[in-house]
């Protein structure tokens, strides 16, 4: 399992420990954390020394290099490509146990397989999410860029390993050597959440990265805060980063938001329902007529502790 992550101290511990069950190893690559995304994922690879792999790489500017970097680590067939905000449901109908055994049952083919799955999302907190897609897609509307729906539809997360096998990029998109040519798996239901729960300033950031890795201007542009600097103020008519993210959250996410309904769309995995309970990290309300946000802290699971 190849988990790239970057400022996600919010989520990595639930992605992790609710996929540790489920892969034989767990190879997380950071590019770059400035929080304590990388102190939490250490505490975990301490606890679980024989599973986690940890490699901080902050040179590997692109995230088709963070994975393919993570896969040179790996020695298993099947790959699944995830995110350090996923977390997978680990009993129910969803269990993504459930899934192992089916995988571990396949036959190899002569063409290479991919498996797509969809997966239920939540943004800003675990009780709200993207709205609906209206005619044209919501990617047709740039101010809601970055605003997914409740479930997103199938997209491949999972590859078998066959020779030459390497990611790379394709325009915008991330893709494996060969994709046109792999024959396509989907899954029925969600085997995680994908939890799009960051920091005003993180969400920033995840909507220009883009941006900078298509423009390929390294020299110039080293790293994503390098890029940020030279178009905030075009964009958000300031130099403060800090206002900059809080205006970006402002127009471009809170006002697309609605809430999430696990019996319409997916159940919420135990993991997070747990922590929805314990600490929601950070909560949408209403004021005057508008959707706001609020910081409720980062809660650190009982036997892990903060580096600071």
């Amino acid at each position: 399992m190849l988990i790239a992550c970057q400022n996600e101290e919010a989520m990595v511990s639930l992605c992790m420990r609710s996929f540790l069950e489920f892969g034989d190893e767990l190879i997380v690559v950071d590019n770059g954390s400035t929080d304590h995304t990388k102190d939490i994922v250490r505490d975990l690879q301490r606890q679980n020394s024989d599973k986690i792999k940890f490699f901080d790489r902050p040179e590997l500017a692109d995230l088709y290099q963070n994975r393919q970097f993570a896969l040179e680590q790996s020695s298993y067939e099947w790959i699944l490509r995830a995110d350090a905000d996923f977390v997978a449901y680990t009993d129910g109908e969803n269990d993504i146990m459930r899934f192992r055994e089916y995988l571990l049952k396949r036959k190899r083919l002569l063409r290479p397989e991919t498996i797509a799955v969809p997966m239920g999302s939540v943004i800003g907190d675990f009780w709200h999410t993207g709205v609906p897609m209206r005619q044209g897609g919501y990617r047709a509307n740039p101010e809601r860029a970055q605003v997914p729906e409740a479930v997103l539809p199938p997209g491949v997360r999972f590859y078998r390993h066959f020779p030459f096998f390497k990611f790379l990029r394709h325009g915008r998109r991330e893709v494996v050597r060969f994709w046109r040519l792999m024959k396509r798996i989907y899954w029925d239901r969600p085997l995680w959440m994908h939890c799009n729960i960051k920091s005003d300033m993180n969400h920033l950031y995840r909507s220009e990265r883009t941006n900078w890795r298509e423009l390929g201007d390294f020299e110039r542009y080293p790293t994503l805060h390098s890029y940020l600097e030279n178009i905030v103020r075009e964009k958000y008519g300031t130099d403060d980063l800090a206002e900059a993210a809080g205006i970006y959250m402002q127009r471009h996410i809170l006002p697309y938001l609605e809430p999430y309904d696990p019996q319409k769309y997916c159940p919420y995995p135990t993991l997070v329902a747990e922590q929805m309970e314990r600490n929601p990290i950070y909560e949408i309300y209403e004021e005057q007529g508008k959707l706001k946000r609020r910081f409720c802290g980062i809660d650190y699971p009982p036997n892990q502790s903060q580096n600071d």
